[in-house]
């Protein structure tokens, strides 16, 4: 009777000790992920009164802005999208023989796409952190780190607008194809007969 009475507090005393060690690690994974992550956490928002015409900033003012350039800038006024409604599209990397399938949705008068897809068919290393909801890329020098519910992106550690909030749908954080080509070097144009995004190395 002592023998087994031993063995149950034994098994009791192990299990009580796995669970808390798995707890306590998951605790310290997620405290690791916010202080990695915690100078991003800040009310990431750039305002602007609506009844402002235009942005100005450094001398430059951004009137109008079209959905496959990243002026780094706010703009206040965006051409018309190629395509309004959510589709398939097929995105070709030029020169690297590449290409892919994926939902694009526009948005804000900006095409969104899942960011962590698009950064890894470029050459980019992309990790998702999903507690947070930030998605942080890294290609050769350049780093992009964008965070759910957002319209920043810290470019290079530079606290930088997008041109509409990123946002978190299907396992995916969708940002704004302008932002993250170009952010990686790359330029992105529509062709309307072949019905797909062309992607290419900008000229430098």
């Amino acid at each position: 009777m002592k023998k087994k009475r031993i063995s149950l507090i034994l098994a009791f005393l192990v299990t009580c000790t796995f669970t808390f060690g798995l707890s306590v690690r998951a605790d310290d994974d997620n405290e690791h992920e916010y202080k990695k992550h915690e100078k991003y956490n800040d009310d990431d928002r750039y305002e602007y009164d609506d009844e402002d015409e235009s942005y100005n900033t450094n001398g430059e003012v951004y009137e109008k802005g079209t959905w496959n350039i990243w002026t780094r800038e706010l703009v206040m006024e965006k051409e018309v999208l190629p395509f309004s409604t959510s589709k398939l599209v097929n995105l070709k990397v030029v020169d690297m023989n590449k290409e892919l399938n994926f939902y694009v949705i526009p948005k804000d008068g900006e095409f969104f796409v899942p960011g962590k897809t698009v950064a890894q068919l470029l050459g980019a290393k992309a990790t998702f952190y999903k507690t947070s909801k930030i998605l942080d890329i890294q290609y050769q020098e350049n780093e992009l780190v964008f965070r759910s519910g957002t319209n920043v992106v810290y470019d290079n550690n530079v606290k930088t607008p997008l041109p509409a909030s990123s946002f978190y749908l299907n396992e995916e954080l969708y940002v704004p194809i302008s932002v993250i080509t170009n952010g990686l070097g790359y330029v992105v144009e529509w062709q309307e007969d072949n019905q797909m995004f062309l992607c290419q190395l900008l000229i430098k």
